[in-house]
This record gives C-alpha cells, structure tokens and sequence, in this order.
C-alpha cells in the first residue's frame, strides 16, 4: 500500500504542475488585456472636437473676374470648448495675408471660461481659377478658404456660425451684384492619408449685363453698322467700288484689332468664348460685304449684266445679316 501511494505521486505532481501553468498563462493575458484595453477605447470612441466660425466680409477690392483676383477686408471669430486647443491657428488656401503689417490681427480674445474665442481681422488677397467662357458676361464665386495648420479633421472640425457672418450691408461694387453668401464644409485630402477641415465662405457675384454690352459689344456692331453704308454706294464707277471697298476692309481691320485687345485681357481657356463667338459673326457679316461688292463690281464691268447689279445688292443686304445671326445661333448651341 505504500508503494501504490509513491506511483500516485508523481502523476499528482505533474497536473497540478499543469494546472498552474494554465492559470499563469490565463493571469497573463488577463493583464495585457487590461493594459492595452483603456488605450485603444479611447481611439475608438473619440471624436473630433468642434470649432465654430463666423466670416463678415468689411470690404472687398483689387476685383478682377477676368484674372480671378481679389482682395477681402474681414473679421473671422473662432469659438471652441476643447481645453487642449491654445489658439485657432488657421491658413486661408486660397489666398495670403496682404503686404501690409497688420494684414492679420488679433482683436480680441476671452479664454477664461469653458468656451473659448478669438476675434481676428483679415485683409487678404484670393485667387481663383477664372471662368471666362461666358465673358463679357462675368458671374462666380468668390470665395474665403479656411483651415487648421495642424489639426486633423480626426482631431478638429470646422463648425459655421451662418447667423453671425454676412457682408457689410452698406458696401457695393459699382457694376455687380453680390448674392446671399453661404458656407461649404469638405475635407481636404493631402498624400500620406490625411485629411483636414476645410471651410469655405463662398460669395456670389455677377456683373451689370447692359454695361458690359456697352462696354464690349456695341463697338463691334458700330463697325457694322459703318461697313453695312457700303450698301448704299453704285458700283457704276471704279472709284466709288475702291470706296466700298476701304469702307468694309477698315472695318473688318478695326473689328480684328478690337478682338485681339479683348484676347490680351482675357486669359486662354482653349474653348470658344461668348465674346469669340459673337466676333465670328462680326467677321461673316463685314466678310459678306467685301463679298456682296466683289460680286456687284463683277456683274457691272465685267460680265456687263448691270441688271444683276440691283438684285445682288438687295439681297446681299439679307445675306448678310441672316447668315451671321445664324451662325452665332450655332455656336452658342453647339459649341
């Protein structure tokens, strides 16, 4: 009996040997559990802190629609409740602070309560991606691009206060309009994988329609206008056809120069401008007149049919003003 009582010893030994391995191992992985568990809640569970913002646009000059420049005097107040955020600490993407020392100043702040604030007042010059395809009629978006320098959207995310921004209600802009503003919240992507909030105050503006007319189209249909008298001059003598003539090449001459100082001013878009359009039919019309003269001086001298002279006349004068009409129609559905 003794010796049974020996062979049962070890094989006691060994589980519970076994036993405290297992509860060991499980005490481990009890504890690493409770180590990595608070750190990785937090990443879960957090979310990004808010910051409010208000834009009130003082002023706005140095506009340029054709070049897409512009320059803003405003004030932009940020408000946020994160403790761990010092300052807002924010860029303007689409523009820069102007040359001036107090182009960006700080005119108040109260971080004293749970709620924090900074009042700054900007003058900045914008650039945007003109779009002149529809000159010499100009509308867009002016707008004020802004983001955090160093909080990620995971981090901080832009809130827009709409019942405190606005625009001077006194300021206008001779010639143009400005719409209701209103905001835009995206997240703007970088390489690397990150992304950070960015909030645009976007500003709508279009131009005075009659004074661009009179600005940009009423000379061209004043060259017209000079070149459609030659109509009214008999082909009989040489003389007064070498007067048709001068009249419809200075004109379409004066339309071509007048075009290419409008193009110096306008940056290349590689597309057919409203404008470009409207100078293609200028170009028909003066065009059909040196043709409508050449035809005239050819039936009265050279083929000797002075009778066709009257008919190609009149109907010449049709001619030219449908057929430009027709195809400024075409280019501006078709193209």
């Amino acid at each position: 009996r003794k010796y049974a009582v020996m062979q049962l010893k070890p094989q006691k030994i060994a589980a519970i040997l076994l036993f405290l391995v297992i509860g060991i191992l499980i005490l481990i992985s009890s504890v690493s559990d409770a180590e990595s568990g608070p750190s990785l809640l937090p990443a879960l569970n957090s979310s990004p802190s808010e910051m409010r913002v208000a834009v009130f646009v003082n002023s706005i000059y140095n506009l340029n629609m054709v070049q897409g420049t512009y320059s803003i005097d405003c004030y932009l107040t940020f408000r946020w409740t994160d403790p761990s955020i010092e300052t807002a600490d924010f860029e303007l993407m689409n523009g820069a602070p102007s040359s001036s020392p107090d182009s960006v100043e700080k005119i108040y702040e109260n971080k004293s309560g749970p709620v924090k604030e900074e009042w700054y007042r900007v003058r900045a010059d914008f650039r945007i991606t003109p779009n002149n395809v529809d000159y010499p009629y100009e509308s867009g978006i002016l707008p004020i691009e802004i983001e955090n320098t160093h909080l990620k959207s995971s981090q901080l995310i832009f809130v827009p206060l709409t019942d405190e921004s606005g625009i001077e209600p006194g300021f206008v802009i001779p010639g143009w309009k400005f719409g209701t503003p209103t905001f835009s919240l995206t997240r703007h992507s970088y390489p690397g994988n990150q992304s950070f909030s960015l909030l645009s105050y976007n500003i709508p503006i279009t131009n005075d329609a009659l004074a661009s007319l009179l600005q940009t189209v009423v000379p061209p249909l004043i060259f017209c206008i000079i070149a459609s008298l030659s109509f009214l001059i008999l082909v009989k003598e040489p003389v007064l056809v070498s007067l048709r003539y001068t009249l419809s090449t200075t004109m379409f001459i004066s339309a071509v120069m007048y075009h290419f100082g409008q193009l110096a001013l306008i940056p290349g878009l590689g597309v057919l401008k409203l404008f470009d359009k409207f100078m293609i039919a200028v170009y028909l019309f003066l065009a059909l007149t040196l043709a409508i003269t050449t035809f005239c001086y050819l039936a009265e001298h050279q083929w000797h049919r002075p009778e066709l002279v009257k008919p190609i006349n009149r109907y010449g004068v049709v001619v030219s003003i449908i057929f430009p009409i027709i195809s400024f129609w075409l280019l501006f559905v078709l193209v």
